[in-house]
């Protein structure tokens, strides 16, 4: 009898026993359905959180990454767009051109102290206005002195071929060297004509002339 009661003592402790165990198996399963469940309802509600750009001279990473991609992004945005080309406005300049100057040396020299007019010898030369259609401006140039500065020098251009003085040509000094002088605005008769050097003296003292010429400016 004795041995009957322990026997089922036994029984029921195993029978306790598993029972237990049972009851812990299906709590700790219970337990890890509701952590899973709990955990995809927080993941669930995990906002992300935006990139911030750092402000300072280091980026991380990611930071990198995403500059990187709106820099890719821009770079296909303005390559699709049609390229507009610079238009150069150039102003441009008006020219400015320089009347052409045209010099006839009329050649020789001389001195003189009589106080009419002198032929110069060997300072002539033939000349035809029409020979130059777009004339502007014609002028009588020489390099006269008299001797010590000493009253006045003269000089003209003469007319030999109509035995006339050509009128506004005269040019004079007071100076005792070389100086150049130019006459006012001439006028010329047709065709073709031979001109020659005059000079004289104020007062007697030597009158001298060097290097005369005509003075053509072209339009």
């Amino acid at each position: 009898m004795k041995r009957i009661l322990l026997i089922s003592v036994s029984v029921l402790s195993i029978l306790l026993l598993a029972n237990l165990l049972a009851l812990d198996i299906n709590w700790l399963k219970t337990k890890r359905v509701g952590n899973t469940g709990e955990n995809q309802l927080l993941s669930a509600q995990v906002t992300p959180t935006p990139l911030v750009i750092p402000l300072s001279g280091s980026c991380p990473t990611d930071c990198q990454d995403f500059i990187d991609q709106k820099v890719s992004e821009a770079m296909a945005t303005i390559s699709g767009q049609e390229t507009i080309k610079e238009t150069k406005i150039i102003e441009k300049i008006p020219t400015i051109s320089q009347p052409q100057v045209i010099y006839i040396p009329l050649g020789g020299g001389g001195s003189t102290t009589s106080k009419e007019w002198t032929d110069v010898g060997n300072a002539e030369v033939y000349f035809d206005i029409g020979d130059y259609p777009n004339i502007d401006r014609v002028y009588f140039e020489g390099f006269i002195k008299v001797q010590h500065g000493n009253g006045r020098a003269f000089a003209r251009l003469y007319d030999v071929t109509h035995s006339i003085g050509v009128q506004g040509s005269d040019i004079y000094t007071g100076s005792e060297s070389y100086s150049l002088v130019e006459s006012g605005s001439l006028n010329f008769w047709q065709g073709k004509n031979l001109y020659r050097i005059q000079i004289k003296s104020l007062n007697g003292y030597e009158a001298s002339v060097d290097s005369g010429r005509i003075k053509i400016i072209l339009k």
